[in-house]
């Protein structure tokens, strides 16, 4: 069979079987059973979510002689940055046989929406940066300050929200009753803009109780 041959037979079948609408179905159907599960999306909305029909795609495995026919549609958000003002986050692909009938399929989320919001990892590299490394010692004074530093980002990139919260507090109130002059100028620089980032993300988009919320709001180092 020739390529041209191939190709006729190819779009035939896609449209023999409405492949398209077929994966836009299934793919409705995932995010509906879905519905409940917060995490699922990673954080976006499903009425952020654009799905776009991107390609047919023909695999063959050559070791069992098998065919399969994939349908992919892209997971995109709105952003005036990217082409088309589209920002890529993730995926669904369909696989099918030659007769239409399903094979397997995969629902992919390629991007955390937080993490994608607050860019969390330039941040901390930055800071870090700026940490002196005999902070890292457990018998150093500012060992604690760190460790509430650290916990924080680990917290907010495993979508603890409350617990980020709960050492944002903690992290001020090492500073409050600490002498500052003792830190390193830079790191200590870094930090408090580190912490007033997070700490205004956190309440800006409700990610914590109302208690908690109100007393981040309340502190005045929050603002």
């Amino acid at each position: 069979m020739t390529d041209q041959e191939l190709d006729i037979l190819l779009t035939e079948r896609v449209k023999t079987f409405d492949l398209k609408k077929t994966a836009f179905d299934t793919l409705d159907k995932i995010m509906s059973d879905n519905s409940d599960d917060k995490d699922f999306l990673c954080g976006f909305e499903q009425n952020e979510i654009k799905p776009v029909f991107e390609r047919f795609e023909y695999h063959i495995d050559r070791r069992d002689g098998g065919s399969i026919m994939r349908t992919r549609i892209g997971l995109y958000i709105e952003n005036q940055n990217w082409l088309d003002n589209l920002e890529p986050i993730g995926y669904y692909e369909l696989e099918t046989n030659l007769d239409g009938e399903f094979v397997d399929d995969w629902f992919v989320i390629e991007k955390e929406k937080y993490l994608k919001d607050i860019g969390i990892i330039s941040h901390f590299q930055s800071m870090n940066q700026k940490l002196p490394i005999e902070y890292l010692k457990r018998n150093h004074m500012q060992y604690e300050f760190i460790t509430y530093v650290s916990l924080i980002g680990t917290l907010f990139m495993s979508r603890q929200f409350e617990g980020a919260g709960r050492f944002i507090q903690r992290a001020y109130t090492y500073l409050e009753t600490t002498d500052n002059a003792k830190l390193d100028k830079e790191y200590l620089k870094e930090s408090k803009k580190f912490l007033k980032m997070m700490s205004n993300y956190l309440v800006t988009n409700n990610l914590m109780t109302a208690t908690l919320k109100q007393e981040l709001t309340e502190n005045k180092n929050c603002g």
